[in-house]
């Protein structure tokens, strides 16, 4: 009888590589090209569970309610203070802008580039960038997606706390 392969990146599909655990596939994978340390539970560099899918739509839904009411009360007040009128569309525009404001740090430290925050000024679209960008926010100190090339250097895989034989990426600390 043959020994399955040792855990690891294997090729898969469309140049991409995908993660054996030793046992089973799991469902990360990463583009061919991206050097990737396999998750070595000794080094697990973040402490707790990860939230539930339940705590983090609640935890969504209650974050995005809130940006989306105070964006709107910040833009009719300095549509106010400007002494324009504080109905229809520069309004609307006025707390896009400032819903852009008000997530554009928390968004460089879940994956999201400074200038990806443009698409948050796009009505609708804005919407939907905003619940990915405060859904990954719940999902802190943890990250269920492939950190950026420029960012893996600040993330390390590690097994799943919870789930065996999943993978999670955790932020290094740094001492």
């Amino acid at each position: 009888m043959t020994e399955p392969p040792p855990a690891g990146w294997y090729p898969g599909t469309n140049d991409y590589l995908r993660y054996w655990t030793g046992e089973r596939w799991t469902d990360h994978t990463a583009p061919a090209g991206r050097e990737l340390p396999a998750p070595d539970p000794s080094t697990c560099v973040a402490s707790g569970a990860p939230r539930s899918v339940l705590a983090r739509t609640l935890l969504t839904m209650v974050m995005l309610g809130s940006l989306l009411i105070l964006a709107n009360r910040a833009a009719e007040f300095g549509l106010a203070a400007l002494s324009l009128p504080t109905r229809g569309v520069l309004r609307d525009w006025g707390a896009l802008g400032v819903l852009a404001l008000a997530l554009f740090l928390p968004a460089a430290r879940v994956g999201y580039r400074k200038r990806d925050l443009l698409l948050l000024l796009i009505p609708f679209y804005s919407f939907f960038l905003a619940c990915r960008i405060i859904w990954r926010i719940a999902y802190l100190p943890f990250a269920d997606w492939l950190p950026r090339e420029e960012d893996t250097a600040n993330w390390r895989q590690v097994p799943h706390p919870t789930l065996p034989g999943e993978l999670l990426y955790a932020r290094v600390r740094r001492d």
